[in-house]
């Protein structure tokens, strides 16, 4: 280790503590590793995780591990998060080892309780759909009476991907929506009659600098992100908007690190929907799209560098998903061959390292950059279809 936080900035050489093995760790040790950082990975349990296999040092071990939590600690300079649905006991201990946390504990803390954040979110004076809590049956019941149906049911923590919710249209449905979410605090919420689902990637250092990369338009397939392009087909003013809102949540949060923001475009405006306090696979597309990508952002602000330059050009990104490898490996050569001969721009292919595919389980990505997003989606849908032959 070269430097301990205090000082203005961490240099090359020192080594960023990460919390969490997966794909998004994957990438930030790319980065990192480019200007020349180290990394630490803390899995949570796995071995030869996406992470932890370019990473100097995997920690295999659970993120209540206190031993494993003690040796993350005296291995790093700083720590900062690819998965949030951790106990944030993690923070308390780095700062008492006198590490910075970035993004903090409290921030974590926020976006792994849906009421907590919801709450957060209308104090920082941005829109979110009309809500209750509800921590019974009956205040189910009362909730729905009150927002009118259809609502969304949501468990208030630790839910991703579309797990741990349900829709509600009528009322005979509360109670087995109440059981079938297990019986736990929820937050129940309008449902919003949307034009596009967004998303704003916003980086944030210690010194109060902030960047983005402009508004992310995207897919969902049965709650998982399919697909994105950037720019998103908005006017000048919503755009405006859209990043101004991630700024104000940056700023009010007092976020050192990256954040992405999802909206919806609804009539009436934007309204907020959740928050992710790391990088976001809505965000993929700028690692070829702009000068300074998520990753390097996220590693910039985390190191306490200037941030860089965000801007994109337009992009458009496909998940790979373990769908596409039920029935063999895809044909990855015809990727390789895409590379050069997509007519509408380049594409790029990342895979995670992850040693099982299965179904709906993130395995990879692709992007393109060029002058069109609507035809590079075309473009990279196509390919991904033809990657299994059928």
């Amino acid at each position: 280790m070269t430097s301990r936080p205090g000082q203005a900035s961490l240099t090359p050489g020192s080594t960023i503590g990460v919390v969490g093995g997966g794909q998004l760790g994957r990438m930030l040790a790319y980065a990192a590793h480019q200007h020349g950082y180290r990394v630490a990975v803390l899995t949570g349990g796995e071995k030869d995780s996406p992470a932890g296999t370019v990473a100097e040092i995997e920690i295999a071990a659970g993120f209540d591990d206190e031993v494993a939590i003690e040796r993350l600690l005296a291995e790093s300079d700083v720590i900062t998060w690819e998965f949030e649905n951790v106990d944030v006991a993690i923070a308390d201990a780095a700062l008492r080892a006198g590490l910075e946390v970035r993004p903090s504990g409290k921030i974590i803390a926020t976006a792994q309780d849906r009421r907590t954040e919801k709450t957060a979110l209308q104090a920082a004076g941005v829109a979110v759909a009309a809500w209750r809590s509800a921590s019974s049956e009956s205040e189910l019941e009362a909730a729905v009476h009150e927002l009118g149906m259809p609502v969304i049911a949501k468990a208030a923590r630790f839910g991703y991907d579309g797990k741990g919710q349900a829709r509600i249209e009528r009322m005979d449905e509360v109670a087995g929506v109440w059981r079938r979410l297990g019986s736990q605090r929820l937050v129940v919420e309008s449902v919003v009659d949307f034009e596009r689902e967004l998303s704003v990637i916003v980086a944030r250092t210690r010194l109060g600098e902030v960047a983005d990369h402009g508004v992310m338009e995207n897919h969902h397939v049965d709650h998982i992100l399919d697909s994105t392009v950037t720019p998103a087909h908005l006017s000048a003013e919503r755009t405006s908007e859209a990043t101004a809102i991630a700024a104000r949540i940056a700023q009010e949060w007092d976020l050192v690190g990256v954040m992405c923001v999802e909206m919806f475009d609804a009539a009436d405006g934007l309204i907020v929907n959740e928050v992710a306090p790391r990088p976001h696979n809505s965000g993929h597309c700028t690692i070829e799209a702009a000068p300074a990508g998520q990753f390097e952002q996220q590693l910039r602000a985390v190191v306490g560098m200037p941030l860089g330059d965000g801007s994109c050009r337009p992009a458009a990104m496909v998940q790979l998903l373990g769908d596409l490898f039920l029935e063999g490996e895809p044909d990855w050569a015809r990727v390789f061959a895409a590379h050069s001969g997509l007519s509408t721009g380049s594409v790029h292919l990342h895979l995670y390292g992850k040693h099982e595919a299965r179904k709906d389980r993130k395995m990879g990505h692709m992007t393109a950059v060029g002058d069109d997003p609507d035809n590079l989606l075309d473009s990279l849908v196509a390919l991904r279809q033809a990657l299994t032959g059928r």
